[in-house]
């Protein structure tokens, strides 16, 4: 699945309906930016090995996925039902992860201050309410003006809405799609430009720019 350029670029009245993902793809950033509103579907059933719980960054060894670990769960269970398991500290090895992917970037320092609080202090039980967390620091350093709201029950189809759930797939959000603009990235000398990795590989490279790159 590749965006258009129509759904990346223009701005429309319809509102695009979301999953909340963990340091999302820069591609649904690029679609949430260009949005006058923004709603996260709570009940779409969690699906294995999808954005709901895992990002992929640029380590010093290459792509590295990092995946939010969870509790068992049912069948088709709704997203907000999913609990995250703290059995092992995944946070620390997480933001460790990302230290020394990006340490050396040109923005580390400069936001480094609003992300290490969430993986030393913040500790939910659900994982909407991790995401949720990343997604507000990330659109308040991005000073995104946008309405956010949340869906009450789950529907297959929602008329009158922009639906992509479907992006939280990395399948379907395809790493190779069209128009895609390369920026400087911390490792690109040694593996090349990667395409769509999360934000933050964005946010620490490019820092104020970001929005610009995004639109």
């Amino acid at each position: 699945m590749e965006l258009s350029e129509a759904e990346l670029n223009a701005k429309t009245n319809q509102a695009v309906i979301l999953p909340l993902a963990y340091f999302p793809p820069i591609d649904y950033f690029r679609l949430i930016l260009n949005q006058e509103e923004v709603l996260f579907d709570l009940y779409e059933h969690f699906h294995k090995q999808y954005y709901y719980n895992r990002c992929i960054i640029a380590s010093p060894n290459g792509v590295l996925k990092l995946t939010v670990p969870i509790l068992h769960r049912g069948i088709r269970t709704a997203l907000k039902d999913v609990r995250i398991s703290y059995e092992y500290h995944w946070r620390t090895i997480h933001w460790r992860s990302m230290e020394a992917a990006y340490r050396r970037s040109p923005y580390f320092e400069f936001y480094e201050h609003h992300f290490a609080p969430v993986f030393s202090d913040f500790k939910p039980e659900f994982l909407v309410d991790w995401n949720l967390k990343i997604f507000e620091i990330i659109n308040t350093i991005l000073n995104n003006k946008i309405k956010v709201s949340f869906t009450n029950e789950y529907l297959e189809n929602h008329e009158n809405m922009n639906d992509k759930r479907h992006l939280a797939s990395p399948s379907e959000l395809s790493a190779h799609a069209k128009n895609v603009h390369p920026y400087h990235q911390v490792f690109e000398e040694r593996q090349g430009f990667i395409p769509n990795l999360s934000i933050i590989d964005l946010l620490f490279c490019e820092g104020n720019n970001t929005n610009q790159y995004l639109k």
